[in-house]
């Protein structure tokens, strides 16, 4: 009977204590959107000759402008996050998008939004790079370079330079080093074909010093820096340059080779980070380590169809054609999600056009247009273009649908997530 009454007690006693947790699991809600998300997170949402801009943890539309760009604009975001770079090589010009969003690490302000009162005319400005507050935009017209002091563009009288030195047009690169030195692209008049064979420094005043460190290659496509390291696509490697003056070749691993979609032809770097990650079409992304100079197979398949850093580069985001969402450690290279996601799908070419190889490569060089990542979260158009999928970034499970009200073409990422 004792024994009975012992039982009995310990049931009413595990009975309570279920119940408490149940009224303690009742109390905890999701927690809504607003408060996951940096209030300095901003989608700029593109329609044509449209731009909204869109705060995202509130999911309202901040600011409509409206300026006519003509087809095959491309957009760019700047290294702050406050503006986009806009390329338009049908009319030989550089425009700049302000999202109005201003960093100051730990806060921030929100000012007008619009187009600012600047064009920058250079011929045909194609590749752009951005690091440490400096933009950087290689024009093919004639090999010249297009420097961006970030900080000033919201001057009055603010006009960025355009660099021209002893070249030929050709379709390059370049990057500014935080010593203040310059990296481009340079051609070997001998060869045929539009893609540069070697690289040069610059000093901070647009001086040439015209040595290619013996470095020499079939082709060169795509570069990315961090300020303290940088590198460029080649058909026999990468090329890595060092802000001791230093340009070196990390040659081919097994699998790549200079044979077309087999080298490493789009890179992406981020400020923050130590590592570079490259993509060769035909055979996927590398995580590149400047320091051992080594390259090491990531994804491994010829659909990667975008590839990013997030805001302050963590994680290294894949997206392949099959609407898969891969994330890395950027440090490591560790895979750490992986999930199909229903999203619209990026257009592909019309049927029967056979794109050149630099055409080919400029495609993968261009942002994720469904696709974009803040520190936290992911955003993804969906099939409608009207709803934007958020998903988190560690862990890929959906924690917000923002719907929009009519479709947008493309999104672009703007702002910044507060320290």
């Amino acid at each position: 009977m004792k024994n009975s009454f012992f039982h009995l007690g310990l049931l009413l006693l595990a009975l309570c204590f279920f119940t408490a947790c149940e009224d303690d699991m009742s109390e905890i809600q999701p927690r809504d959107f607003s408060e996951l998300e940096s209030d300095w997170v901003r989608l700029s949402l593109l329609r044509g000759d449209e731009i909204e801009l869109l705060q995202a943890n509130t999911e309202q539309v901040i600011s409509s402008v409206n300026l006519p760009l003509p087809e095959g604009a491309r957009y760019y975001t700047s290294n702050s996050g406050r503006y986009l770079i806009v390329t338009d090589r049908s009319n030989n010009e550089l425009r700049f998008f302000d999202s109005g969003v201003i960093n100051h690490v730990d806060h921030g302000h929100q000012e007008a939004v619009g187009w600012l009162d600047i064009t920058v005319n250079a011929p045909l400005p194609t590749h752009v790079g951005s690091n440490d507050g400096h933009i950087v935009v290689f024009n093919d017209g004639d090999g010249s370079i297009t420097h961006i002091n970030e900080a000033q563009l919201e001057l009055p009288n603010y006009t960025p330079r355009v660099m021209n030195f002893p070249t030929i047009a050709h379709h390059g690169a370049g990057f500014r080093l935080n010593n203040g030195q310059f990296v481009t692209t340079f051609k070997n008049n001998d060869e045929p074909g539009g893609l540069p064979q070697m690289v040069k420094f610059l000093e901070a005043d647009g001086t040439l010093i015209d040595d290619n460190g013996g470095v020499e290659v079939g082709g060169i496509h795509g570069d990315a820096a961090n300020g303290t390291y940088g590198v460029f696509g080649a058909t026999d490697g990468v090329i890595l340059v060092d802000d001791s003056g230093n340009i070196d070749l990390i040659p081919n691993p097994a699998g790549l080779s200079p044979e077309r979609g087999f080298w490493i032809g789009t890179l992406k770097g981020h400020d923050n980070v130590p590592n570079f990650f490259g993509r060769a079409g035909s055979i996927g992304s590398f995580l590149i380590d400047p320091v051992s100079k080594e390259m090491t197979p990531l994804y491994q398949g010829d659909d990667i169809v975008g590839d990013m850093l997030n805001f302050n580069g963590e994680y290294y985001i894949v997206h392949t054609a099959d609407n898969h969402v891969r994330v890395y450690n950027s440090t490591t290279g560790a895979m750490i999600a992986d999930r199909a996601v229903e999203m619209v799908n990026i257009p592909e070419p019309v049927t029967g056009e056979v794109m050149n190889p630099i055409d080919e490569m400029d495609q993968m060089d261009l942002a994720d247009p469904v696709l974009v990542a803040s520190d936290k979260h992911l955003y993804i158009l969906g099939p409608s273009r009207t709803d934007i999928k958020v998903l988190d970034i560690e862990t890929l499970e959906h924690v917000e649908t923002i719907s929009l009200d009519r479709p947008v073409d493309s999104i672009a990422k703007n702002g910044f997530t507060e320290s």
